[in-house]
């Protein structure tokens, strides 16, 4: 952890990333009605998009909780 810790700024950019590419993977299967929608069978990989990008966010709130925490840590005198 304390690699990533270490390097902020990489870990921000493939977080980035994946939050772009799993939002636009979500939208597959879900462009038609409703009825086109209910049909398609590739409805289930923009769920997993969808899922993915929400668990990314969530990481990149996660991760910058703990950087904040241990950057507060380190300057706090002891």
């Amino acid at each position: 952890m304390s690699g990533l810790l270490s390097r902020p700024k990489r870990v921000y950019v493939a977080l980035g990333v994946a939050i772009v590419a799993l939002f636009a993977l979500s939208a597959v299967g879900n462009t038609g009605t409703d009825a086109e929608n209910a049909k398609s069978s590739v409805g289930w990989i923009g769920t997993i998009g969808w899922f993915g990008f929400l668990l990314c966010v969530l990481a990149t709130i996660v991760f910058t909780v703990v950087l904040l925490i241990s950057r507060m840590r380190r300057r706090t005198p002891a």
